[in-house]
């Protein structure tokens, strides 16, 4: 070979030609020798090393700013008679992000990857830029900011409608699921008027006496006082008083056998606190998934509405993608997204067949400062990913990033660019036909 390159320079007659290709040949090696070098000198930078208490951190005073300006809302003139909102509590874009590489790799598509309709949600509650699940679920529940840990109620904690109890006046029928207890923060935020979301007996006792005809989820301790080994101060057995005047279902298999055309509140308790809950695997048999719960509130649904109801509204909560982000553990993360990704598909596939559901998939907050990185800060070309929680050491805590949203079916439109959480509530009550008021449509 290199007798041949000098058999081919011998034959070259113009100088020129000789000096370009000792240039190209001079350079070239040159660039290899700095490519070399460059790797070298790269991997053997010191990445500085510490704490979550040592990284880069700005503390800033921000500017009072101005009142909050609504959404210009477009208007929808074919309404939904459903709507299904699923909150993944503690998603951001990371979170999706994340969840996406490892199911499948960068190029895997997820349930929400094929909604048309995307946007995000600014998430900051009345009193605090990083909010907490109570007064974001409340902005989605009535349209209005509230201060961190209120549910249902004002900053000057007056009552505020929410939205099953404005429905229920034009004759549609709520259902409620959550993965935690039923008494959690989000749920909760659709069913009770409390100023301080700890206050469970009080959130337990609301939530049975409101509008809302199904609510599935966890939480029989918080029915059940203390003395029986519950988590209710006030002594009241409200398990005994739901057993006995309403439909209380404990196993998952009852939500094939129950009647679901019955006027009675359906409640289920599927597990002493929440769902999936490690340190007692032994009932994890006997809970229901939530696509599960998805799919026996929507036959409910369908049901009333077959009896007279004009239309449907199903929260659906994935409590412990938040979970996940305070315990800084990506494989519970993985599990809980898994979970709430089986529960989109169910009520897109249902919004596909219908064509009068409105699907609305979205978050109240992010939790975790999850961040995607490269194994090493000077290896992005690294097999290896990085998936880290930067919050806190051990145990995580809110952001005030923004939320992603993503829609489907009449009404979408509006969940489009940037908005507030309390224009998602707007956004919902636009897409329905609220143009009349005919009472409840539930019989006693």
């Amino acid at each position: 070979m290199i007798s041949q390159i000098f058999s081919f320079i011998r034959k070259i007659k113009t100088p020129l030609v000789l000096i370009i290709v000792f240039i190209i040949g001079t350079y070239t090696g040159f660039k290899v020798v700095e490519a070399r070098g460059m790797a070298a000198l790269i991997e053997a930078i010191p990445i500085p090393e510490g704490s979550i208490a040592d990284k880069d951190a700005f503390i800033k005073n921000l500017p009072e700013g101005k009142a909050l300006e609504p959404k210009q809302l477009t208007s929808v003139d074919k309404k939904a008679k459903n709507i299904i909102l699923l909150i993944a509590d503690g998603m951001s874009i990371s979170q999706v992000s994340s969840y996406r590489l490892l199911k499948g790799g960068p190029n895997e598509r997820l349930a929400v990857d094929k909604f048309p309709v995307s946007g995000i949600v600014l998430t900051h509650s009345e009193d605090a830029i990083v909010t907490d699940s109570a007064s974001s679920a409340t902005a989605y529940s009535t349209g209005f900011k509230t201060n961190n840990g209120a549910l249902g109620l004002d900053k000057d904690l007056n009552n505020l409608e929410n939205l099953t109890e404005k429905i229920h006046k034009y004759g549609f029928v709520s259902s409620l699921i959550s993965t935690s207890e039923i008494t959690h923060a989000t749920p909760a935020a659709f069913a009770a008027h409390v100023d301080l979301r700890w206050k469970t007996d009080e959130i337990s006792k609301q939530m049975i006496d409101s509008d809302v005809i199904t609510i599935l989820g966890g939480g029989r301790h918080f029915f059940l006082p203390e003395e029986m080994g519950g988590k209710r101060e006030d002594g009241l057995n409200l398990y005994e008083q739901v057993e006995s005047t309403q439909t209380l279902l404990t196993h998952k298999d009852q939500l094939n056998d129950v009647d679901i055309t019955t006027s009675k509140k359906v409640i289920g308790l599927f597990a002493d606190e929440h769902l999936r809950d490690i340190d007692k695997p032994d009932n994890h048999s006997s809970e229901p998934t939530t696509e599960d719960m998805l799919d026996f509130a929507i036959k409910r649904s369908e049901s009333f509405m077959d009896n007279g109801c004009k239309g449907s509204f199903i929260m659906v909560e994935g409590s412990q993608v938040d979970w996940a982000g305070h315990a800084n553990n990506i494989d519970y993360l993985f599990t809980e997204m898994e979970d709430f990704e089986e529960a989109v598909k169910k009520a897109k596939s249902y919004a596909e067949q219908n064509k009068e559901t409105l699907v609305i998939v979205t978050a109240d907050h992010e939790t975790g400062g999850l961040l995607i990185e490269p194994f090493k800060p000077t290896q992005y070309s690294a097999p290896e990913v990085k998936f880290s929680f930067n919050t806190g050491i051990g145990y995580g805590s809110h952001t005030g990033v923004p939320v992603p949203v993503y829609a489907y079916g009449p009404g979408s439109e509006n969940f489009t660019g940037t908005l507030d959480n309390t224009d998602v509530y707007r956004a919902m009550i636009a897409a329905l036909d609220l143009s009349e008021e005919s009472g409840s449509c539930v019989g006693n």
